[in-house]
This record gives structure tokens, sequence and C-alpha cells, in this order.
């Protein structure tokens, strides 16, 4: 069974609600809309605040 990655969940929750979303190089940090890098956590937490996001597994 595969494992539900919740970074991937987030950011594409986010790019169907219009958000522009991009990662490092590494994929460690993220930018929303130009915004400053965010953490994966961060991203998740950002998502689960703007209510895109219901936590791990519960997409919006």
């Amino acid at each position: 069974m595969l494992e539900e990655d919740p970074i991937a969940e987030a950011v594409t929750v986010l790019m169907s609600r219009g958000h522009t979303v991009e990662a490092d190089d590494d994929f460690e940090r993220w930018r929303v809309d130009g915004g400053d890098w965010l953490t994966a956590g961060d991203l998740l937490a950002w998502a689960i605040v703007l209510g895109l996001n219901a936590g791990v597994g519960r997409l919006q």
C-alpha cells in the first residue's frame, strides 16, 4: 500500500485553489505566491489554517 504524502496533498490543494507553489532544489522549503520560504511543516500548517486542508489525508 502506498503512503499518502501530506506535503504533496497540501501543495496539490493550494494549487487547485489558485495559489502558486514552488519548491527549492531539495524540496525542503516551499514558497507560496512568491512569499517567504516555508518549511514543509509550515506549508502543511498554512494549508490547514486557510481551511484548504483538514489535516493528513483529509483534503477539503
